[in-house]
């Protein structure tokens, strides 16, 4: 997950965290205040056996996405651990219309395994569950963060990355013009320092946060800012709902209903501003177009 990477630039650039980076170590990391060791959480062997003897303030998992993921660490770590934070996603709130906030109902067991969408949001419930048992049981307070569409710079997800480099090459943009959803995001540095406010912080403990920018975008918005980042026109080929999902046009973002989550309560809780959309995608474009072009 690429926020776990710009989580710990920001930490160690903040100088209160001494981040301990569990991965499979595909990629070294050369940070001050963090040091990286090597796991598989899939693979042989407890991780309380990898990280040194001793407890931690909190542990952040970007990356649980199997049932019993989350169990395997808690029940490893034990009572080293205070507090537990878990990345689920906003989209285990079911479908409805406006910003749902954390209490909305979850989303029901539609879909088939072959729908990995739906299924990715099943996992992730049963984490949430999982996450819950586990902390009861052992004692740590958990936290559980909802983040809504996640962007900015580092976002391997092909979602904004996938229009700039159009844009920067020249080649037209897919425009969904009876496009009728509205959605909204959260940008990654938003993330970090989100991540850094709660952080041992027992108002955290126990609580389940959307993470999720207050605006409401369209595809139309979406364009337009586009646009204006690129301080130019750029080809648009227009079309249709139904054409583009017959000719399976890889548009990243909903094209009918509600997708938006209210990511208030972490902003009331922690006194929290949110990046303007233009602000964020003003530093989003940048950093792909230079890399498209």
């Amino acid at each position: 997950m690429f926020t776990g990477r710009v989580f710990s630039i920001l930490a160690s650039r903040n100088g209160g965290f001494e981040l301990h980076l569990v991965n499979r170590g595909n990629y070294p990391v050369e940070l001050e205040r963090v040091t990286q060791y090597k796991y598989d959480r899939r693979g042989a062997g407890a991780i309380a056996g990898v990280l040194p003897d001793a407890e931690y303030d909190a542990v952040v998992d970007f990356c649980a996405y199997e049932p019993g993921d989350i169990s395997r660490i808690a029940d490893s770590l034990g009572t080293r651990v205070r507090q537990y934070i878990f990345f689920s996603t906003a989209s285990v709130s079911a479908p409805g219309s406006g910003f749902l906030d954390e209490n909305a109902p979850l989303t029901g067991p539609d879909g088939t395994d072959d729908d990995a969408a739906a299924e990715y949001i099943r996992k992730k419930i049963m984490l949430e569950r999982e996450l819950a048992f586990s902390c009861e049981e052992k004692g740590p307070g958990c936290t559980i963060l909802r983040p809504a569409f996640i962007y900015g710079p580092f976002n391997y997800a092909p979602r904004e990355s996938y229009f700039i480099e159009l844009i920067a090459k020249k080649r037209a943009v897919p425009f969904p013009a009876d496009a009728s959803s509205r959605f909204n995001f959260v940008y990654v540095m938003d993330i970090a320092e989100a991540l850094m406010a709660c952080i041992g912080d027992e108002r955290a403990y126990g609580g389940v946060f959307n993470l999720a920018g207050p605006e409401a975008v369209t595809y139309g918005r979406y364009i337009a800012e586009l646009e204006r980042c690129n301080g130019a026109p750029f080809m648009i080929s227009e079309t249709s709902v139904e054409e583009a999902e017959k000719e399976n046009i890889p548009l990243p973002f909903p094209l009918t209903g509600d997708t938006l989550a209210d990511g208030g309560k972490f902003a009331r809780t922690f006194d929290f501003r949110y990046t303007p959309f233009s602000e964020g995608m003003d530093k989003t474009f940048r950093t792909f177009y230079s890399l498209y072009n």
